[in-house]
């Protein structure tokens, strides 16, 4: 079965109550460290950047190997819930770990 991309272009109320679109805009590596993968979004005239662990990733994909799409989609689901709780949208809260990398996917309905 194709897998049906629901993030790269999605409507987000923040806590204020006020709806803005996020889309996704361009995704990259970094070659430091643990090498995350980055996908930028642009929101309300802002670029953000979710970050998702080259070491997490690694663990989730054995065995089978996360497409483009569905990684925007783990991002974008990610930024989507953090806007909704009202924490600051930076690197620290933007960045997916392990077990919020699985909690994520599962909530998508990708398996790993």
């Amino acid at each position: 079965m194709m897998y049906e991309p629901r993030f790269e272009r999605f409507e987000v109320r923040g806590q204020d109550g006020r709806e803005s679109i996020a889309e996704f805009l361009r995704a990259g590596t970094l070659t430091a460290g643990d090498r995350p993968e980055l996908y930028f979004f642009r929101m309300a005239g802002e670029e953000l950047a979710v970050g998702i662990s080259g070491s997490a990733l690694e663990r989730f994909e054995r065995g089978r190997r996360l497409s483009r799409e569905e990684k925007i989609d783990i991002a974008g689901l990610m930024l989507r819930r953090q806007c909704e709780s009202g924490v600051d949208l930076d690197s620290q809260n933007l960045f997916i770990r392990d077990e919020v990398l699985a909690d994520l996917a599962a909530e998508l309905g990708i398996l790993a």
